[in-house]
């Protein structure tokens, strides 16, 4: 019988060695980056793609809450080349800066996978398995919109969205590449291949962000445009016209309506989208004050028209009525504010160039023409309170004035030749002249 002892002892050799140099991982992408972990014995290696660019800074964090956390935090340099900094968690304050962690990570070059999404640079770094840990699958991570300054122990500004990762690490990786490309030069980056057409999306940003934008501009119009005409023509048409007051309705009600409420649903669809935490900041808080105090004001005004319906006589300026000119002044000089806010909002969430200079100077050109156009329809006054002064009203509800109205007859017979009933005052409730005697 034939023996072979070295053979056997080599292929057992080679069988060894397969199984240390064994691969296992996961891989997976949220809204905001795609993340492949890979494990390989003792180390584990860490791959984070952006989803979009430009992004800020991504944190993985290897535990349950931010607290007492090991983590590493990745972004890029102006120049482009990649930033590692290991960072420890105190609680919900920025994490401080580790320089000594109980595991060092390294930067590595990445590897070329098919979960990758668009054509953007791919950070990877590599960090020993803590072997203590039985799910070491499962991190937190956050991530921001703002990019940090160059230095690994720059200040990091809170992050936009943050939450946990359950990746089955135990999953075995056949296909593990044996060679990786070589190490991009700095500010280079890892260029993925170009996306089909299917991804354009990719290099526009705007269709990601369609409702940002239908929110804003509906809003802009609704608050700034529509709302200002109403009250302007509230203020200038009434010593003019009886018909100011249906304008006014129109403007106010009918049209503003739809696409304030329409634009301020947008809003937080938006911020669902993006998985993001709504009444974060005071542009949201605020925005949702605005349009209650939009609801209240509708509601007052249709309350003031109803009690001027049923009470036509009652006093020309009730508090109700000064109170619904008031609160329409506040609520379109508070939302000027609010679109400003709304201008800085729009580069602090989504990561993009700020909104067009001309976009400012508009705002700001008709916030200096506003006041003056209500200032000088205030000149009406004088006129206003003399025709109210003469009965001359063109109130808010024409129906009810400047007519002369009928009396209730007892009959609808004006003439009745068998019982020789004359015309009479009760037929018009205007006195008749004085005819003569016979």
């Amino acid at each position: 019988m034939l023996r072979f002892p070295r053979l056997t002892g080599l292929l057992l050799w080679f069988q060894a060695l397969s199984m240390v140099r064994a691969a296992t991982g996961d891989s997976g992408c949220n809204l905001f980056f795609c993340l492949n972990i890979t494990m390989t014995h003792d180390i584990v290696t860490y791959e984070v793609t952006p989803v979009f660019e430009p992004f800020g800074w991504v944190g993985l964090g290897f535990g349950r809450m931010m607290q007492d956390t090991h983590m590493v935090v990745l972004w890029q340099r102006s120049d482009g080349s990649p930033v590692l900094s290991q960072r420890y968690g105190v609680g919900h304050v920025e994490p401080v800066v580790e320089r000594s962690p109980p595991r060092v990570a390294t930067m590595v070059a990445p590897t070329v996978t098919s979960w990758h999404k668009g054509n953007y640079s791919t950070t990877a770094f590599q960090i020993p398995v803590n072997k203590t840990d039985p799910r070491p699958g499962q991190i937190i991570w956050a991530y921001s919109l703002r990019r940090p300054d160059d230095d690994d122990a720059s200040d990091l500004t809170g992050h936009y969205v943050a939450g946990t990762v359950n990746m089955r690490v135990d999953t075995f990786i056949p296909d593990y590449p044996g060679q990786a490309p070589p190490a991009p030069a700095p500010g280079a980056g890892h260029t993925l291949p170009a996306p089909s057409a299917g991804d354009s999306n990719a290099f526009n940003p705007l269709p990601r962000y369609q409702k940002l934008i239908w929110h804003g501009l509906l809003l802009s119009i609704g608050f700034l445009v529509l709302l200002p005409a109403g009250s302007l023509v509230a203020r200038w048409a009434r010593t003019f016209t009886p018909r100011w007051f249906k304008a006014h309705r129109v403007l106010n009600f009918y049209i503003a309506l739809p696409i304030i409420a329409g634009g301020f649903i947008l809003g937080p669809l938006a911020v669902l989208d993006r998985q993001a935490k709504h009444f974060a900041d005071a542009h949201q808080v605020c925005g949702v004050l605005l349009f209650m105090f939009y609801l209240a004001q509708l509601s007052l005004g249709r309350y003031i028209h109803a009690r001027r319906t049923a009470a036509p006589e009652r006093a020309a300026h009730p508090p109700s009525n000064m109170l619904h000119a008031g609160l329409g002044i506040f609520i379109i000089f508070l939302a000027f504010f609010q679109v400003r806010s709304g201008f800085g909002e729009w580069s602090m969430q989504t990561g993009q160039a700020d909104v067009s200079r001309w976009c400012h100077d508009v705002l700001a050109a008709w916030a200096a023409i506003l006041p003056v156009l209500y200032i000088l329809g205030l000149a009406l006054l004088r006129w206003q309170f003399a025709q109210e002064k003469r009965g001359q009203t063109y109130g808010d509800s024409p129906e009810a004035k400047n007519y002369i109205a009928l009396a209730n007859a007892p009959s609808p017979i004006l003439f009745d030749s068998e019982h020789d009933i004359p015309y009479s005052e009760l037929e018009s409730g205007v006195p008749l002249l004085q005819r003569p005697s016979s």
